[in-house]
């Protein structure tokens, strides 16, 4: 009885890791995306100015940008 609700749990329990890291694997490029817009926002919010560098969006400040 104890080995078979054992492997039972172990079973379900493994099927529901495997459930969850597919959801997260099939729902990143949403957050990344939002993740992404987030930090945008909040960077033009901010007085600072998006850019791409070496194809990486960065956020530059206003004051360093002058500086250069």
């Amino acid at each position: 009885m104890g080995t078979r609700f054992a492997r039972t749990a172990f079973a379900l329990v493994s099927i529901m890791a495997i459930a969850g890291a597919a959801f997260r694997i099939s729902t990143a490029p949403e957050r990344i995306r939002d993740r992404h817009q987030t930090a945008r926002a909040v960077c033009l919010q901010n007085g600072g100015e998006w850019v791409q560098i070496d194809n990486n969006d960065v956020c530059r400040k206003t004051e360093v940008a002058k500086q250069m």
